[in-house]
């Protein structure tokens, strides 16, 4: 909600810790993807652990992983 008429607004406030995250969003999509985030992480992870034991062609694994890795980093660092 938002006290500016006209306007919708999604205030994603706390983590686990009580700690502020986001103060406003204007969007239902960024809020819904911030709210997903660390299930999504924790997926990503769980697939860059397993796609080594998946039968891929090497080249294709390789640059999986890659990008894999490239997005965990991100949202990690």
């Amino acid at each position: 909600h938002s006290n500016l008429p006209g306007q919708l607004a999604f205030a994603i406030d706390f983590n686990e810790d009580q700690d502020q995250v986001v103060d406003w969003l204007y969007e239902d999509a960024d809020a819904k993807l911030i709210a997903a985030a660390p299930d999504l992480l924790a997926e990503l992870t769980i697939l860059r652990d397993t796609l080594p034991h998946v039968g891929l062609p090497a080249a294709t694994r390789v640059e999986l992983l890659r990008r894999i890795d490239s997005a965990i980093a991100k949202a990690t660092q």
